[in-house]
């Protein structure tokens, strides 16, 4: 295998494990979602709400 060939293998590699951990971190975020729980990040807790989940508690609070 030439050179060139093997840095192409390489970064098609490494383009497929961005995409797959880009995939993974949106299904967790989205179970997250659906289920209520936080998330942690750097020692911090979010919580992830649906657009629907926020326009409800805007509308709630309009009231």
């Amino acid at each position: 295998m030439k050179e060139q060939q093997l840095q192409d293998k390489l970064d098609e590699y490494y383009n497929r494990g961005i995409q797959h951990g880009i995939r993974m971190m949106k299904d967790k975020m989205l179970l997250a979602c659906r289920k209520g729980t936080p998330i942690e990040i750097d020692g911090r807790v979010y919580y992830i709400r649906s657009d629907l989940d926020n326009l409800k508690e805007i509308m709630e609070r309009e009231v």
